[in-house]
């Protein structure tokens, strides 16, 4: 009878424990999910995910569209993001580090991609230390994102044609000289004004001059290679940095270039504008820093 009792009792123990331990894990699930992030739960011997329905609403899918394991969740990360992902994901399990922590893009259901913020820890281990459950969540910063690009390009890029502006060129032109110097080199910049701009200006108007900028920068990114620099520091004033060059030559036959393709007549809102270019031409490093 006296064992009889302490068998119930324990048994009773372990379902009130059992109970709890799901009462407990039913409220963190909930607190994750009414804070907008979707929850993964991986057993890692069998390798299956559990995927919530937040995840699976945050990225488009329904529960039929989700394979419950790691191969079709790696499968939805952005190619390039594919290698880091998995080396966090790797040093959380081997106990390198805490906590996984990433931040990566994700390929949504209708072909869409949103970033993520993805963090995780392992919750269990066996007695020789090997990875049993990994629990994680899923934020969408696909907002945050695109405000620190956006925020990125206004602190490097020229708002209206889109080049670099003289902050980027500036950097690019370190970079440039650093690497020449690495591989005793040469460089070439090309400091160029456009002539008649300001007639134009003072004709049309600064509407028609805004839009005159924008097919010059067009004009000049067609006359350089991909690796050379078009920059606008300001006005009708732009900067091409030639990172690379065998001779002084090189930089000639592109100076040519850029000036045969300006002369040629813009075509702006009905108006048939001809304006010419000034170039001047340093090289490094013959021309001192």
């Amino acid at each position: 009878l006296a064992l009889l009792i302490f068998v119930s009792v324990i048994a009773f123990r372990l379902v009130r424990t059992s109970k709890a331990l799901r009462e407990s894990e039913e409220r963190w699930k909930f607190a994750l999910e009414g804070a907008g992030d979707g929850v993964w739960d991986w057993n890692v011997p069998t390798d299956e995910v559990v995927f919530s329905r937040q995840y699976k609403e945050m990225h488009g899918f329904s529960d039929e569209d989700i394979a419950a394991n790691t191969e079709a969740w790696q499968q939805r990360i952005h190619p390039d993001d594919r290698a880091l992902v998995a080396a966090d994901v790797h040093d959380c399990l081997n106990g390198r580090t805490a906590s996984y922590f990433n931040e990566h893009r994700i390929r949504c259901k209708d072909g869409s991609v949103k970033w993520v913020l993805a963090r995780g820890m392992v919750v269990s281990r066996d007695d020789n230390g090997q990875p049993l459950r990994m629990i994680g969540t899923h934020t969408n910063i696909t907002e945050r994102k695109s405000i620190e690009e956006r925020i990125r390009r206004l602190a490097h890029f020229d708002v209206l044609t889109g080049l670099p502006n003289r902050a980027l060129l500036t950097d690019r032109m370190h970079q440039a000289m650093a690497q020449s110097r690495r591989d005793k080199g040469k460089l070439a910049v090309m400091f160029l004004d456009l002539d008649k701009f300001k007639p134009v200006n003072d004709t049309f108007g600064h509407d028609i001059g805004d839009m005159l900028l924008k097919e010059v920068a067009k004009r000049l990114l067609d006359s350089v290679r991909a690796s050379d620099t078009v920059a606008r520091i300001g006005g009708d004033e732009f900067v091409v940095l030639l990172p690379i060059i065998e001779q002084d030559q090189d930089a000639t036959v592109v100076a040519k270039k850029i000036l045969h393709a300006l002369n040629q007549t813009f075509d702006v809102a009905k108006h048939h504008l001809q304006i010419s270019s000034s170039i001047g031409i340093a090289i490094y490093p013959e021309h001192a820093n």
